[in-house]
């Protein structure tokens, strides 16, 4: 999943422009379904100006090439969410108050909203995606806020997913994450041997001159996920008491750490497992799983955990596994 626009709406002229903008994305696309989605982006996008006074607009792609709207503020909340989706239920004056109650009923398109309300965690995030969209893997990115290029990739082997957070930003990360992914798809990979696979990524980095980076492998089967890996990488995984936080080593190509009891995963049906490089703010993935309805959406989690992080100045990567049965898994 790829977060291919962000549009700050600020006033009249940026909905002008992010409506400009998505019917750009959507040239490419010969679908029914696409004034529907310019119908959503000017209902939310006057919404965040009514009432949140600013916020932003995400467009995004699926690995299907699929469009997904996203509205973002940090308001006061909506206390009610069932209530705001209700036909003609509205707080302005000289409005129908059929927006929200429009998006949702359709066929194609599902919206799904999170709002929080506290002192300490409020704002609220709407999200318009197809349906039928529910992939067992979920991954987003945010580069770093002046670069358009990251050093954060996942990418899979078989069995396994390889999470990886370059030092650094721009260019340089980027190729060297481009250098990893070579290197694991022409070495054979086994969590029981990973000493020697990343100390031998960890010589060919400083011979050619590359940055040091943060790695994790995931190896996943049927019903248990096991990591491996290198440097700091956050994971939260849910169980029947909630979300567990299991934080890991520190530093960028530092102490290894092989799979065991404390970094396995047992999940069962429609359990998730969230991984986060560093841009994630620990303490407010915390806050917000916390306070998260238990139905919210892969995406949507994902879409929280970029919008509340408090850490502004580093890019963002996180990767959301939800086990499903073998007859329901897709292609990643």
């Amino acid at each position: 999943m790829k977060i291919i626009e962000q549009i700050k709406i600020q006033n009249r002229a940026n909905i002008v422009y992010a409506k400009r903008t998505l019917k750009n994305v959507l040239k490419k696309q010969s679908n029914e379904s696409n004034s529907f989605l310019v119908f959503c982006l000017m209902e939310l996008s006057t919404n965040l100006l009514k009432h949140a006074d600013e916020g932003e607009i995400w467009i995004l792609k699926d690995v299907e090439e699929r469009i997904h709207l996203t509205a973002l503020d940090n308001a006061k909340g909506i206390k009610n969410i069932a209530w705001a989706m209700e036909n003609g239920t509205t707080q302005m004056k000289n409005s129908l108050g059929v927006g929200l109650f429009q998006m949702n009923n359709n066929e194609i398109y599902h919206v799904e909203i999170v709002s929080f309300t506290n002192k300490d965690l409020h704002g609220t995030i709407v999200l318009v995606s197809p349906r039928d969209f529910n992939p067992n893997i979920c991954s987003l990115e945010i580069p770093y806020i002046t670069e358009k290029i990251s050093g954060d990739i996942l990418i899979r082997k078989g069995r396994f997913l390889l999470l990886v957070d370059s030092s650094g930003h721009g260019k340089k990360a980027y190729t060297t994450s481009e250098y990893i992914k070579s290197y694991f798809y022409k070495h054979p990979f086994s969590c029981i041997m990973v000493e020697d696979f990343f100390s031998n990524i960890h010589t060919h980095l400083k011979e050619n001159n590359l940055r040091g980076a943060v790695l994790s492998v995931l190896e996943i089967s049927s019903s248990l996920i096991q990591s491996c890996g290198v440097g700091n990488i956050s994971f939260w995984s849910k169980n029947e008491q909630g979300y567990r936080y299991v934080s890991q080593k520190d530093g960028v190509l530092g102490d290894i750490y092989s799979h065991s009891s404390k970094n396995s995963f047992q999940l069962a049906k429609d359990e998730k497992l969230i991984v986060a490089t560093d841009g994630i703010d620990v303490g407010k993935m915390d806050k917000m799983l916390k306070k998260l309805p238990n139905n919210s959406s892969s995406l949507m989690i994902a879409l929280c955990a970029m919008h509340f992080s408090s850490v502004l100045y580093d890019d963002k990567t996180i990767v959301i596994i939800n086990q499903k049965d073998k007859k329901d898994e897709r292609k990643f």
